[in-house]
């Protein structure tokens, strides 16, 4: 999905210079919140117009002729009904978000010049351009668990920090939907522990969700951790509990199945994608776990996902503060071919005091370079996909110049290819990280912390 979007990113281009880049230009003081939001729901909406659908949803006839027995044929059916019933409901789930976008973005039009109204549907609208982003987000997720392309990014992270992340989103979810919400974890087994925290942060965030979701106003949800140790690794348990609306004992066994969902006829009360569970089922898998339900109908439900993970008892957090950080005299050299990217990218590098000098392609990052003194630039932010010469073959001409600078020089890949294969092709260019947009600001500045201040 994201290759297609940058494949059709021309496209995009004449769609956005026109009008939106203009405006945001013309408004100084609010300009890079604006363009984030626009870039979000521009990505988002182009790459669900030209990416779905992922599966085949539809049994042809030589399908069917190939089946052996008539059994076979009815299951077939079934399954070709419930992802039909699952793409219905998923096109009122799309449509309903960016119905807001079209319309909020109308209304930013007309109000340009209320710079505080114009901050409010901003905020709307990201809320709006996000939610469509995780449904497209589950959607490219199976696809690759279903095709056999997924892959853990396994590293290490802080036990105590991953728990207070997650503690954070769910506290915000459960008091938005008048949800009571406790945490407690006992034993911890060591501060850094080596495995993927996105994934397992998407289990987590997924169950509570989840959780939160089906419970009632004034209801509560409960989470429960404990680590023990087993053959060297550690062995987590979650358990997520609530006292919602339960399960149908008939559903049950269906829960983790995709394109299912129980409540598939008030899909605009509940929202969502049906593939929630799924993916949180086959990450737990792949991290040598599971998990289990047990509910009853109208009185509650309980989830419980264990997982294996890596951990080193030497090592404790390094603790990375970015609200502080300033890169006064440090020069960054940005390759960037699509202009929004570049306003966003320079606007939060120019905010830390950075002296940002522009490319937009390879080619020419690597004439800068060439051009300028050695030493001159103290790290490469590269996109990978762009005209002329692309991120990877600029890395690698950069890194065989005849000059000592490019030995050491952090170049760091800032791209919307997001995948494990991806960071591998970087890593084989030279290139020193990667991070995936939309752009984090603190992971940025931390990233950038590390190679250029430390």
């Amino acid at each position: 999905m994201i290759k297609l979007y940058e494949n059709h990113k021309e496209k995009l281009n004449k769609f956005l210079k026109a009008d939106v880049l203009a405006e945001c230009r013309s408004q100084v003081d609010y300009e890079n919140r604006v363009v984030l939001c626009v870039l979000n729901i521009a990505m988002v909406c182009l790459s669900f117009l030209l990416a779905f659908p992922f599966k085949d949803v539809c049994i042809c006839k030589k399908s069917i002729s190939d089946r052996r027995t008539e059994s076979e044929i009815i299951a077939g059916g079934a399954a070709n009904e419930a992802k039909t019933n699952f793409l219905a409901g998923m096109s009122h789930e799309i449509r309903t978000p960016m119905n807001a976008i079209i319309g909020l973005n109308s209304m930013i039009r007309s109000s340009i010049d209320d710079r505080n109204q114009v901050l409010d549907y901003t905020e709307k609208l990201d809320s709006a351009s996000r939610y469509l982003l995780a449904l497209l987000n589950d959607i490219l997720d199976m696809s690759r668990i279903e095709s056999g392309n997924m892959k853990l990014a396994v590293r290490a992270f802080s036990g105590d920090k991953f728990w207070d992340n997650v503690n954070m989103l769910a506290k915000t979810q459960a008091l938005m939907a008048g949800v009571g919400y406790s945490f407690d974890r006992e034993r911890k087994i060591s501060e850094v522990y080596i495995g993927d925290a996105t994934r397992l942060e998407q289990i987590m965030i997924n169950l509570i969700n989840n959780a939160v979701k089906f419970t009632p106003e004034g209801g509560s949800v409960d989470v429960a951790v404990t680590e023990q140790e087993v053959n060297e690794r550690v062995q987590l348990t979650a358990v997520v509990s609530d006292n919602g609306i339960g399960i149908a004992k008939d559903f049950l066994p269906k829960v983790f199945d995709i394109f299912t969902q129980q409540h598939e006829e008030n899909t605009s009360v509940y929202g969502g994608s049906g593939l929630g569970l799924s993916i949180a089922h086959n990450y737990a898998r792949m991290m040598d776990g599971d998990i289990t339900v047990q509910s009853t109908e109208g009185e509650g439900t309980v989830f419980t996902v264990t997982v294996k993970l890596d951990f080193d008892r030497r090592k404790k957090e390094r603790k990375e503060k970015t609200e502080d950080i300033s890169f006064a005299g440090k020069r960054i050299l940005l390759v960037e071919d699509h202009p929004l990217n570049v306003i966003v990218a320079k606007g939060l590098l120019e905010k830390k005091q950075f002296e940002v000098v522009t490319a937009e392609n390879g080619r020419k990052a690597v004439e800068l370079v060439e051009n300028f003194p050695e030493y001159y630039f103290d790290a490469v932010l590269m996109d990978i996909r762009m005209p002329v010469l692309d991120g990877i073959g600029a890395a690698r001409e950069l890194r065989a110049l005849d000059r000592e600078d490019v030995k050491d020089l952090p170049i760091i890949a800032m791209t919307a290819n997001a995948g494990e294969e991806d960071r591998k092709q970087t890593r084989e260019a030279g290139m020193n990280e990667h991070l995936a947009k939309p752009i984090n600001p603190k992971l940025l500045y931390a990233t950038l912390q590390k190679f250029i201040l430390s």
